[in-house]
């Protein structure tokens, strides 16, 4: 990897700067869905017996620093991937096989799968928005 245009990554961070960057992470995460709701293992049901306690997601103060070229080479992938991707989604069959071979060990396939039923079952209301630039797909 070439030279960092940081002298120093990551970077040395006052008690003050830490904490005000991790309440903004924080806050930013909640009011944007970046949330998760933890295992009764860490809040157990008698503290949350609504199951509504939810938590930020992880996220990486300070991401790992990559070569410029795997960027570019990514980006040189994103149409493709989309498209795959796109198939696979449009792919009712197939993806069933694969996901009937999955939801057997994993749980949380299956209990995706089963919200998929049921919303294919109740009918989809979202109007689909096909996007004519698929490198401007963020959320995958």
């Amino acid at each position: 990897m070439a030279a960092s245009i940081y002298p120093e990554y990551p970077p040395q961070l006052t008690d003050e700067h830490y904490g005000y960057l991790l309440s903004n992470i924080k806050d930013w995460s909640i009011s944007n869905g970046l949330a998760v709701r933890p295992s009764p293992a860490f809040i157990p049901k008698e503290v949350d017996p609504s199951g509504s306690i939810a938590v930020t997601a992880p996220v990486t103060l300070f991401p790992s620093l990559f070569p410029r070229s795997c960027f570019v080479e990514a980006r040189a992938l994103q149409k493709a991937y989309s498209e795959l991707y796109a198939a696979i989604a449009r792919d009712q069959a197939w993806l069933k096989e694969i996901v009937e071979e999955l939801i057997e060990v994993d749980d949380f396939i299956d209990d995706l799968w089963k919200v998929h039923l049921k919303v294919e079952k109740e009918g989809y209301v979202q109007v689909l928005n096909h996007r004519p630039n698929p490198q401007t797909q963020t959320d995958f």
